[in-house]
């Protein structure tokens, strides 16, 4: 005979902590171990993966550009405001912009934005490192996801970079938990 409370509690034990889990996780912005540092990159042989989406994403990516922490920036997934605009906002500012600015507008989700990635490290295998850009609430499903997809050696860098959680304190917790079911989707996703 199937014990329906057992069953119950099991599944709500396994809820609360995967969510404490996924608490410390996030409010630690991930484990510093894969964030990016002056001291990791090497220019030569790392690409700069912006996931659009988000604000300040893309200005993140660029300032690490010219700062010389990639050979590459590469700008991938639908863009929010108009793509014309975004163009001429990175050419502004990136001066080799034909050469090392690759946009990519086919990706509509994470797993898409990892493939996308994928498909053109095939045309440049010399790239070792990938710096991934993107909010600091989606970048570890954002690291899981892409250590999944593409064999490279992977660094993450919040396109915020002070995170001021005071300002709205419910959009926050909103888009924690939201990340938090995501995230439990793309592991069982994965398996």
């Amino acid at each position: 005979m199937i014990n329906f409370r057992k069953i119950f509690i099991f599944l709500v034990s396994i809820n609360i902590i995967t969510l404490i889990w996924w608490l410390i996780l996030i409010f630690n912005t991930f484990p510093k171990k894969y964030y990016f540092s002056d001291s990791v990159s090497d220019k030569y042989n790392s690409a700069i993966i912006v996931l659009t989406g988000g604000k300040g994403r893309i200005q993140k990516g660029i300032d690490l550009y010219k700062n010389n922490h990639g050979s590459f920036l590469f700008i991938s997934g639908v863009f929010r405001e108009s793509e014309l605009e975004i163009k001429q906002q990175i050419e502004r500012q990136v001066l080799n912009h034909n050469c090392c600015v690759i946009y990519d507008k086919n990706a509509t989700s994470t797993f898409e934005n990892a493939f996308e990635v994928k498909n053109w490290l095939f045309e440049n295998p010399e790239i070792e490192n990938l710096i991934l850009v993107s909010s600091y609430y989606h970048l570890p499903r954002g690291y899981i996801i892409f250590n999944n997809i593409v064999e490279k050696k992977i660094f993450l860098s919040p396109a915020e970079d002070n995170i001021q959680i005071d300002s709205n304190l419910f959009f926050h917790i909103k888009l924690i938990f939201l990340e938090y079911f995501k995230v439990i989707y793309t592991i069982i996703s994965l398996i």
